[in-house]
């Protein structure tokens, strides 16, 4: 009989094995599903969940307990501090009943800040330069900026991901969807405008007076977000002209067109060393 206890036990333990391992497996797929759904990290959403005051938190399990009965309250209520300090990993099917209650309770301003963190990973890029010559006016230049980057951002294709971070944050709601969309392209916009604003006077000023009878071309890097934008003031230059930074430094001659075109004169030279010190 003791015999047969053990191989009964013996049999059973692959079979917890499987089941263990099945289980593992789904976790990560949950986890996975729940990163698809939310468009991105899910972590943004999760520091929000836990960000909760205890007002805001109650009015959540209350809807969580109405959706999925009181086990599923008290099991959420026991576990959010294991949670909170990651000893134990939320599943990806409870985080997500969870946080699909999060947006219809959610302040417009908390829709915005989880829209941008993602903005940021997966928003338009660019890198130009602005040549400035001395007759040039500040808004008129300002002006230049904003064309360049509302074409870029206007112009932009949203992708997947972050599609699904709008509808996700909307819940079904088309106003408040198109409204993010607004939300995150004209801070886009206002950043980069605002920072060639403040810089541009300054570098103008500064080659305009005194200083710039030694000071030639004045060049200033703003880097916004994903944005990066040489301003450039130049004294041969006239009115605004906005150039791809990439193709200028192509363009220019330099190293490279060095390295090609006088490259024989270093081999040649190399060669007559060696040749001076096999003679001696």
């Amino acid at each position: 009989m003791v015999y047969s206890r053990y191989s009964n036990y013996s049999r059973r333990r692959p079979y917890s094995r499987d089941f263990g391992r099945e289980r593992a497996r789904e976790h990560i797929r949950q986890a996975q599903q729940l990163t698809r759904e939310l468009g991105g990290s899910d972590q943004d959403v999760k520091r929000y969940f836990f960000s909760l005051s205890s007002n805001h938190l109650k009015v959540i399990l209350d809807a969580y307990e109405k959706a999925y009965g009181i086990k599923a309250r008290e099991y959420a209520e026991e576990t959010l501090p294991r949670w909170r300090t990651g000893s134990v990993q939320m599943s990806g099917m409870v985080a997500s009943r969870l946080f699909n209650l999060l947006p219809p309770r959610m302040p417009i301003a908390e829709k915005y800040k989880l829209t941008q963190s993602l903005w940021k990973h997966v928003g338009p890029r660019s890198r130009m330069r602005l040549r400035v010559g001395l007759d040039a006016e500040v808004e008129n230049v300002v002006s230049k900026v904003y064309e360049h980057i509302e074409e870029v951002v206007t112009k932009y294709s949203i992708p997947d991901n972050l599609e699904r971070r709008f509808n996700w944050l909307s819940a079904g709601d088309v106003r408040i969807k198109q409204d993010l969309l607004n939300h995150v392209q004209q801070a886009e916009k206002s950043l980069v405008v605002e920072g060639a604003r403040k810089q541009l006077p300054v570098m103008l000023h500064h080659i305009r007076g005194s200083e710039g009878q030694h000071t030639h071309r004045l060049a200033q890097v703003l880097k916004i977000g994903n944005h990066e934008l040489e301003v450039l003031v130049d004294q041969t230059a006239a009115g605004v002209q906005l150039e791809d930074a990439a193709e200028v430094s192509r363009k220019r001659p330099g190293v490279n067109s060095s390295r090609h075109g006088f490259g024989w004169i270093w081999w040649f030279v190399a060669l007559a060393v060696v040749l001076f010190l096999l003679v001696r």
